[in-house]
């Protein structure tokens, strides 16, 4: 599905008549604090590199990965984003049945659709707040050879424990689980609580660079999983499938040491402290119920006789993007996904919302 994610401001900046950068995108699930400080500098002192080939397997970023995870290099792919890697699965893992723990991203099904492969949801209900204990997840996956499962999830912002994923998967060894960690250093020490460290025979791990690190447009991700599996996605990756670019933004990123753990840190600090300030001044007004996440996106609820396609086509209006989210199977009811920004940005989208939401 090419249409319908988040962060298309060209679409409203023509509609609108004015340029991209006068959209305020709240509806793409970036770091609010912005790429790391010396990283654009970096790429800028690297751009000669592009005349020539990159590492054709971008094996030296593996490896920086591979210490940062304390696990084995021959245990990681890198690829052209995560979506590479979800378009691979069913036929790496050559997938029958999957079983997707939802609401969550659209492009797990859509990669199973494209193969060929029969998808349904095992679905969270808003009166859970979003979420499932993990030995209902391995109860209900009978008959299915695939789970997915996104860790934190998009759109809810729910967040399984490690522990409990490595117990699921242990219980079921059967069943092959693909846990999407793109936003879980949002949540947490990504690499000390990625379940990649458990080395599970049968769990597939996603992590992207785009998200928290704010480089979406160099289109980089890793998969991690055992040799045998690896073996087989091996099959449908390309040669220089990271580019040059893509190579020295994470080789930066990972050789930074504490100038990026300190980044890491502010990042989840502001999440948390913007974050619970915004869902405050959203549980003062009426029309809006917000929901608990573990990430800097906030889904909420619209009552009353509020809907998410003309609070969307009202924001819209002023210049701002958000995610409605009506279009994610499992949302009943009249859902929105806003990603925070800096306070100002977020102070601006209250008054909005204020104004709208009635």
């Amino acid at each position: 599905m090419i249409i319908g994610h988040g962060g298309n401001i060209y679409k409203l900046a023509k509609d609108l008549g004015v340029t991209p950068s006068d959209i305020t995108d709240m509806s793409s699930n970036l770091n609010p604090l912005g790429p790391p400080e010396g990283l654009m500098e970096h790429l800028a002192s690297k751009l000669s590199t592009i005349v020539s080939l990159p590492e054709v397997d971008a094996g030296h970023i593996k490896e920086l990965l591979a210490a940062k995870y304390g696990i084995s290099s021959s245990s990681i792919l890198a690829g052209n984003g995560t979506t590479e890697f979800i378009y691979a699965i069913p036929r790496a893992l050559d997938t029958k049945r999957a079983l997707i723990v939802g609401p969550t991203y659209a492009d797990y099904r859509d990669a199973c659709e494209m193969y060929g492969a029969d998808a349904d949801f095992l679905l969270t209900r808003k009166e859970d707040a979003f979420s499932m204990a993990p030995q209902d997840i391995a109860e209900a996956a009978d008959g299915y050879d695939t789970v997915f499962l996104c860790n934190p999830n998009n759109p809810t912002g729910t967040l399984v424990a490690p522990e409990a994923i490595k117990t699921m998967a242990e219980s079921r060894p059967d069943i092959r689980f693909v846990i999407d960690e793109s936003y879980l250093p949002f949540a947490c020490d990504a690499y000390g609580q990625s379940v990649a460290r458990y080395g599970l025979d049968n769990v597939v791990t996603l992590n992207s660079m785009s998200k928290v690190f704010r480089i979406p447009g160099l289109r980089v991700g890793f998969l991690m999983a055992p040799e045998a599996i690896i073996a087989e996605f091996s099959k449908y990756v390309l040669p220089w499938c990271v580019n040059a670019m893509a190579q020295a933004a994470v080789g930066f990123i990972l050789s930074g040491g504490k100038a990026i753990d300190t980044f890491l840190e502010k990042t989840r600090a502001y999440v948390k402290g913007e974050k619970d300030r915004f869902v405050a001044a959203l549980n003062a007004m009426d029309g809006i119920i917000p929901y608990g996440a573990e990430t800097y996106f906030v889904i909420c609820e619209l009552t009353g006789e509020n809907t998410a396609a003309g609070l969307w086509a009202a924001l819209a209006e002023e210049a701002v993007l958000i995610r409605d989210c009506t279009n994610f199977i499992g949302i009943e009811g009249e859902f929105v996904r806003f990603s925070l920004k800096d306070k100002e940005t977020n102070d601006r989208l209250l008054g909005l919302l204020k104004k709208h939401v009635k």
